[in-house]
């Protein structure tokens, strides 16, 4: 699983004491930037505090992403809506954490897009959800792989992936369905994700996936 999944034409050097405006970022992917240490990611994250572009680290790679675009938004508030209606209505007990940020010093440290913990909450989340709309960037897998978090779902080209932590062999397993969510309709969040609300989204899904003994 290799770090960096950008070409190496965005392998540019960055300068902590310069940094660009969000407006810089504009219709671009990710920048990954080898050679930085955990010093810098700390310095550059607040630096960047309220501009809108975020920052990643892995293993002295740093990765600066453009602002949340609204295509991003969409889909990604629409798949947190969809795993919460499912939980929600199977009464298991479900905990945000958001884009609470996940350190470990010297190694890694960034925000995921959503996170949860399941039944009880946790130090580290279950499940993470991400939305990868353009190419390139750091290996998401090998980022989360460094927190050992049990599911990692990417949404990308309109499709849901879902990735399993195999401790056995330390990386990351495609599945076509979920480990910690058992019997969670996948297909259906895919379909209902596309749909243009919220609302829309949510009663479709519960059409297809109601519980036993709620179906009309």
């Amino acid at each position: 699983m290799s770090l960096a999944e950008a070409p190496p034409a965005t392998r540019t050097r960055f300068d902590p004491s310069a940094p660009a405006p969000a407006a810089a970022f504009e219709n671009q992917s990710s920048l990954v930037l080898p050679g930085y240490s955990w010093s810098h990611y700390v310095s550059l994250d607040e630096l960047f505090q309220d501009t809108g572009v975020r920052v990643r680290f892995l293993d002295h790679y740093l990765e600066i992403m453009p602002p949340i675009s609204e295509a991003h938004e969409h889909r990604k508030t629409h798949v947190a809506f969809l795993l919460e209606t499912w939980c929600i209505d199977r009464d298991t007990e479900i905990f945000g954490k958001g884009s609470t940020t996940l350190k470990i010093p010297e190694e890694a440290g960034g925000e995921p897009d959503e996170s949860y913990c399941f039944h009880e909450q946790k130090p580290r989340p279950d499940l993470v959800v991400e939305v990868a709309l353009t190419s390139g960037g750091l290996s998401k897998r090998a980022f989360y792989a460094k927190f050992e978090i049990p599911e990692l779902w990417i949404w990308r080209e309109d499709r849901l992936e879902v990735y399993v932590w195999n401790a056995a062999a330390r990386t990351y397993e495609a599945s076509a369905s979920s480990q910690v969510l058992p019997g969670i309709d996948l297909a259906a969040i895919r379909d209902c994700a596309l749909l243009p609300s919220i609302n829309q989204a949510v009663r479709e899904f519960r059409k297809r996936v109601a519980p036993p003994g709620d179906e009309a």
